[in-house]
């Protein structure tokens, strides 16, 4: 599998569009890796992980096929991380060839803000609405993606998702602390074993835990995985969706990192398991 990270920013992104705070500064003058939009992954090409508002720019940034997408796996309802209304434009009179059924995957209340936006609802034939249940595996095309329940916004449903591939396994954990108890206990019994493991980093240095982590978190996180086998010495551990809040840059962000044997995503980082 290769993941590739279109976005590596939290909500306001980095620089933040109305800060002039150091690190939005910096931002704006260095650009390169500083330059952070809404975070979105992108697997194999043809599968989506969340659909930011910036998700039309990172289209244009990286030139790959949207039409060939097929499935946009969602972690929540929040802004940054779902802009339903973009799903408009798979209408067929905003398009002049047929295009596939896009299959959407999420929560209630991504499924409740999809709704909103698109002509017919549930049967529009554009799109199609799944909604995806904690520890109940989805077979899409040949990848297994098993939902986890996410330690974020408490008002919904948030998830982070595993996407296992011929062999290999990554998981993406974004906008969430600290995994719930019940994430260890079907990791240990299923005998989960990533190749991959991409962590929530919103806070930076600083320790969270509770709605996102931080590298401190993303310790503790790490050797939970390893002491349960999940994750060994072979294992990748990069870090991703940054706040400005978290007082860093990419270079020195990346020094604190690496510090503790985790790369730290930019956007455009590709990666193959």
């Amino acid at each position: 599998m290769k993941l590739q990270y279109l976005g590596t920013g939290a909500a306001e992104g980095i620089p933040a569009i109305f800060c002039s705070c150091a690190v939005c500064e910096e931002a704006r003058k260095k650009r390169g890796k500083n330059i952070r939009t809404r975070s979105q992954a992108l697997v194999d090409g043809v599968m989506l992980l969340d659909f930011p508002p910036d998700t039309y720019a990172h289209y244009l940034a990286y030139d790959f096929y949207f039409p060939g997408i097929r499935h946009v796996l969602v972690t929540h309802s929040h802004m940054d991380h779902f802009s339903p209304a973009e799903f408009e434009l798979r209408r067929p009179d905003f398009i002049t060839s047929p295009l596939d059924t896009l299959n959407i995957y999420g929560n209630s209340a991504v499924e409740a803000a999809l709704m909103k936006h698109i002509e017919n609802g549930p049967s529009a034939p554009y799109l199609r609405f799944t909604r995806a249940c904690p520890f109940e595996p989805l077979d899409l095309s040949g990848y297994t993606v098993i939902p986890f329940p996410a330690l974020h916004d408490r008002s919904e449903e948030c998830l982070f998702y595993a996407v296992t591939h011929e062999g290999k396994a990554l998981l993406y954990a974004h906008d969430t602390g600290i995994f719930p108890e019940p994430v260890w206990d079907y990791i240990a019994k299923t005998g989960l074993r990533f190749n991959l493991v991409s962590l929530d980093c919103t806070v930076m240095i600083e320790k969270d835990g509770t709605n996102h982590m931080g590298i401190p978190d993303n310790v503790e996180v790490r050797s939970r995985l390893v002491s349960l086998g999940a994750a060994d010495k072979n294992t990748v551990f990069i870090v991703n969706h940054f706040s400005h809040n978290g007082g860093l840059n990419h270079d020195l962000l990346s020094q604190e990192a690496a510090k503790e044997g985790f790369i730290a995503a930019y956007d455009g980082l590709e990666t193959v398991l």
